[in-house]
């Protein structure tokens, strides 16, 4: 396994790469080991959203961040509510590709609540194990509720403008080392959630939401989860395609970067 990151070798006849190679490749799994990945299942860092929660002084910022954390092929788009005395922020992941969120159809990965000087993530289908209160990083619910245009039950929703320049900007980040450095963290993370969360993370990554598991049936039976664009790993770690052990591990990749293998 290479040490460092992006550092090339050869083995078989193909070609050893670390981190942004591994975005260029068709998944090369099969259908069930793709369906297994980080991305694919919904799991996503709660730790480093966490981390983004309290570092954001936007909403732009704090939708970007998400987004460079998630290894799934669909953008996390937010929103934001106020009930009573509670506020609370939900991340979704746009499972239909409309760059709206519809309940009926994307997937609720996480929501954070506050109340009074209290916040609480908590994860949702595959990342339901995970509950973890703290303080600070109020600021952001503030800048969400002052800046918000629009009114009804939701005092922010990501616009549908801003599935552009999201997309543009996860598509630059995937092809840069700092995706390499994230993905090793996500490995890591859930490494260590699944040891220390014990049944409540296996059972978690069984209690997908019926629109998880819409998405992935049919991402199965008409064949377009070969063509992944994101770095996938399996439930065990291993690297999509199965050339290392780790997120951001080394893949034998067949095609150039750019192109992608069929």
């Amino acid at each position: 396994m290479a040490k460092k990151l992006g550092k090339l070798g050869i083995l078989g006849g193909g070609m050893i790469v670390t981190g942004p190679l591994l975005a260029a490749c068709a998944t090369g799994l099969s259908a069930e080991e793709w369906a297994a990945t980080d991305g694919a299942a919904g799991r996503i860092n709660l730790d480093d959203v966490q981390a983004a929660f309290k570092d954001s002084d936007s909403a732009t910022d704090f939708e970007q961040r998400v987004n460079q954390i998630y290894e799934g092929d669909g953008l996390i788009y937010i929103r934001a509510k106020q009930d009573g005395e509670a506020l609370t922020l939900e991340g979704w992941e746009d499972l239909n590709s409309n760059d709206v969120i519809d309940d009926a159809e994307d997937d609720l990965l996480f929501s954070i609540v506050k109340e009074q000087d209290q916040n609480t993530l908590e994860g949702h289908g595959a990342n339901g194990y995970y509950r973890n209160s703290f303080g600070g990083g109020n600021f952001l619910f503030t800048y969400l509720l002052l800046s918000s245009f629009s009114r009804g039950p939701y005092f922010y929703n990501t616009p549908s403008s801003r599935g552009g320049p999201l997309r543009s900007q996860r598509t630059s980040y995937r092809s840069s080392s700092s995706y390499s450095n994230q993905v090793s963290k996500n490995s890591r993370f859930q490494s260590n959630q699944k040891k220390f969360a014990g049944s409540a993370y296996q059972n978690a990554s069984r209690n997908q939401s019926s629109t998880r598991q819409t998405y992935q049936n049919t991402q199965k039976t008409t064949g377009k989860f070969k063509s992944s664009s994101s770095i996938g790993r399996t439930s065990t770690g291993a690297a999509r395609g199965g050339g290392a052990k780790g997120g951001g591990g080394a893949l034998m990749v067949l095609k150039k970067e750019g192109r992608r293998a069929n």
